[in-house]
């Protein structure tokens, strides 16, 4: 059985360990650049479904970003009445089209994939002229916003293509270290 990760505070605790391992192992190393939480499975450990995709967020955008977006997903799926992901462009499309605010099929459809980053920002949002259409929107564009902050991760046929070596990278090596989070000021003691 798959030693289990349920919050970001047990993937701290084994990164000792996963680090040890990355290092013995380079090209997984380096694909590890690329998607931090496939290599992390990779390795035989499991993500709880309900927190994965918190936990990359939160190493993709940290804390407060993470926390952010955490709190759009229920305010999307408060509004919608479902579970959606914010960063899947068909079922943003499944889900704009079920709401009326994209047409069925034909004619010039949207791309409702999330806006791409790119150095100095993401471009504009292509769902942004239809932020008026439904209330779903607002926090849609929100999300999407915030999470195109940072490069996203590599998918999954990307993680393997590099791992298994049919696909390179110009990255050679990768480094890292451990460092204890910074003190948090209200749990300080004061003596009396």
């Amino acid at each position: 059985m798959a030693d289990q990760i349920d919050t970001f505070s047990d993937l701290q605790a084994r990164a000792g360990a996963i680090l040890a391992r990355l290092s013995a192992a380079p090209t997984l190393a380096i694909a590890a650049a690329t998607n931090p939480l496939l290599a992390v499975e990779h390795l035989g450990y499991q993500f709880n479904p309900d927190t994965r995709a918190g936990i990359g967020d939160r190493i993709r955008l940290g804390p407060t970003a993470a926390k952010k977006l955490a709190d759009l997903r229920t305010t999307i799926a408060r509004l919608v009445d479902r579970q959606v992901d914010p960063d899947d462009g068909p079922a943003v499309r499944r889900l704009l089209t079920d709401l009326g605010v994209l047409p069925g099929s034909g004619g010039d459809e949207p791309d409702t994939d999330p806006p791409r980053w790119q150095p100095g920002g993401a471009g504009a949002d292509p769902l942004e002229p239809f932020r008026d259409r439904h209330p779903v929107l607002v926090p849609l564009l929100e999300y999407r916003r915030i999470s195109a902050r940072r490069p996203r991760f590599a998918p999954p046929r990307a993680f393997a293509a590099i791992l298994g070596g049919t696909v390179t990278t110009p990255l050679t090596g990768v480094s890292g270290r451990l460092q204890s989070p910074a003190p948090d000021p209200e749990a300080e003691t004061h003596p009396r």
